[in-house]
C-alpha cells in the first residue's frame, strides 16, 4: 500500500508541474499487456505455452469508475492509452486504486473453467516518456489472479 502511495504521489507531482508549460499534455498508457487464459493467471515457465485470452472485454477501472474498456487481439494482448484528464478528473479517482479487470467470462476461452468471477490485475509504473510537449505516464499489468464471485 505504501508503494502505490508513493507512486500515486510521484505521478501526481510529476503530472501538475510539467503542464505549466503552455501546450503540454500528459497522456497515460497501459500496455501492452497479455491476458492469459487460467484461472490463476500465471504464465508458467514456459511462457508460449500459456493459452491467450483471445477477444476478451478489460476495463480500465479506478475506484468504481470504469475509466476505459478495450478488448484483447487474437494474441491475447490489450493496451490503454487515455488523456490525464480521464483519469483524474472524475471525482475519486486516481491511478493509485486502479485495476485492470477481464470481465468477459474465463469458460469462454476454455469451457472447464469457471463461468463467473473475474481476473483483475493492478497496474504497475514503468517509466514517463517525454515527447516533446507530450508526456506519456506508462503503466503495465502487474499479473492477472482469479476472483470468485462474492
Amino acid at each position: 500500500m505504501a508503494t502505490k502511495l508513493v507512486l500515486f504521489v510521484s505521478v501526481m507531482v510529476a503530472a501538475l508541474a510539467l503542464p505549466i508549460a503552455k501546450g503540454t499534455s500528459v497522456e497515460v498508457q497501459v500496455g501492452p499487456s497479455f491476458v492469459p487464459c487460467s484461472i490463476n493467471g500465471s504464465l508458467g515457465v514456459n511462457v508460449t505455452a500459456t493459452p491467450a485470452f483471445p477477444n476478451a472485454q478489460v476495463q480500465l477501472q479506478c475506484g468504481a469508475v470504469v475509466v476505459a474498456t478495450t478488448t484483447t487481439n487474437a494474441s491475447g494482448v490489450f493496451s490503454f492509452s487515455l488523456n490525464f484528464t480521464q483519469v483524474f478528473l472524475s471525482p475519486g479517482v486516481g491511478l493509485s486504486n486502479c485495476n485492470l479487470v477481464v470481465i468477459t467470462p474465463l469458460s469462454t476461452c476454455n469451457p472447464t473453467l469457471p463461468p463467473v468471477g473475474v481476473l483483475t490485475s493492478s497496474i504497475v509504473f514503468v517509466r514517463t516518456d517525454v515527447l516533446g510537449v507530450r508526456v506519456v505516464l506508462i503503466f503495465r499489468a502487474a499479473g492477472f489472479r482469479y476472483i470468485p464471485p462474492t
